[in-house]
């Protein structure tokens, strides 16, 4: 289990990147999510409009903590939009 701060990557699908943030176990994916948006696409990001996923698999509960879902130091997760958008 990793204790203390530690980093994790979190792809951003809306601009096809990867942010650093750094954590504590105790956060919340919601939290992670909203971090990780907040400095890929900035304030105009609804969080609530976005899912994320961990190890392929969604994450249903975004109340859970880091440490509930063993993620660790440089653990990669995923955020990308709730619904499909049209191409343009």
């Amino acid at each position: 289990m990793t204790t203390g701060e530690f980093s994790v990557r979190v792809w951003v699908e809306d601009v096809w990147d990867t942010v650093r943030i750094a954590v504590e176990p105790e956060w919340s994916v919601t939290k992670v999510k909203e971090e990780a948006l907040r400095e890929a696409i900035g304030t105009r990001a609804d969080p609530a409009e976005y899912l994320v996923k961990l190890r392929g698999g969604l994450v249903l509960d975004e109340d859970a903590s880091l440490s509930q879902l063993n993620v660790s130091h440089l653990t990669s997760l995923s955020v990308m939009a709730a619904k499909r958008r049209p191409v343009s």
